[in-house]
């Protein structure tokens, strides 16, 4: 094996590497984007709503695929959570 072949698959293998490292690191956005975004179907969803979905955008730009559908999933989250909140506090208020 000459020099440039060892440079050259250790240059490979770096690569894969940090593609890994990039994949991993965006799932971890996405997981916690994803997390908010169903914790704001019950709790505080104009808050946990946003907050996921920046997360899960995060994740995206970090090169997890799934991390664009988290981010579209916690906006809608948002709306059903308020939307949720309002039917329930409309009852609340007939009792």
């Amino acid at each position: 094996m000459s020099i440039s072949e060892s440079r050259q698959s250790t240059s490979q293998n770096h690569v894969a590497t940090t593609g890994e490292r990039t994949v991993n690191t965006g799932r971890r956005f996405t997981i916690a984007g994803a997390i908010c975004a169903v914790a704001a179907l019950l709790f505080l969803p104009i808050i946990l709503g946003p907050i996921g979905a920046v997360l899960g955008f995060i994740g995206y730009s970090k090169g997890d695929k799934a991390g664009l559908w988290v981010g579209i999933g916690a906006i809608v989250a948002a709306f059903l959570g308020m939307v949720l909140a309002a039917l329930v506090m409309g009852d609340a208020a007939n009792r």
